[in-house]
């Protein structure tokens, strides 16, 4: 445990806040994704497409079609205090479109504050229908006052069976909780926000 703390702090070492409330002009009470960018990570993809954001992150050296773990952070603009249930269902149901072996499981989140509604799951793609890889992710959702926030870190492999559990060890998938458990969401109006 105390090794994946140690890993933690040092992937932590810049913090970038991401203020969705409006891509035009910037407000100083917007609500904001608190989010920091992995060490020896890069973007290789952003779009919004009307109110979704989209920002996806690989390890340096992977490109768009080639990566094997990714890191996704979306954002639902002007959905104030979404239904945390509702949401995540639309969510599970889009990802599972794409895949011939299915399956999800929650995650208890602990330790992870609870200003705004939160959930976790690992999501289990077998196989899918559109590169025939197998695909795990573990996914946070987060019920902002003004926005919808879905963290995902996904990990592609080779194709598996749903029945047989994570194809990622545990140590990873420790640690990778840990990280998205650790992004959280702020508003300075409600004084939740880090000074600075």
């Amino acid at each position: 445990m105390l090794k994946i703390i140690n890993s933690l702090l040092i992937i932590f070492t810049t913090v970038t806040t991401i203020s969705v409330s409006s891509q035009e002009i910037l407000q100083d009470d917007a609500e904001r994704l608190l989010f920091i960018e992995p060490d020896g990570w890069q973007q290789i993809f952003t779009d919004r497409v009307d109110n979704l954001s989209t920002t996806e992150y690989a390890p340096n050296g992977s490109t768009e079609k080639d990566w094997k773990e990714l890191l996704s952070v979306q954002q639902l603009v002007n959905i104030p205090d979404a239904d945390l249930d509702e949401m995540v269902t639309r969510v599970v149901d889009h990802l599972s479109r794409s895949c011939a072996d299915f399956d999800i499981k929650p995650i208890a989140l602990s330790g992870v504050s609870h200003q705004y509604p939160t959930l976790g799951l690992m999501v289990f793609c077998g196989a899918s229908t559109q590169n025939g890889l197998g695909e795990f992710s573990i996914i946070r959702a987060i019920s902002g006052k003004e926005n919808f926030y879905i963290l995902r870190k996904s990990w592609r492999t080779e194709p598996f069976s749903t029945d047989d559990g994570a194809p990622v060890d545990m140590e990873s998938r420790k640690f990778w909780l840990g990280y998205l458990s650790y992004l959280s969401v702020c508003q300075p109006g409600l004084g939740n926000c880090p000074p600075g």
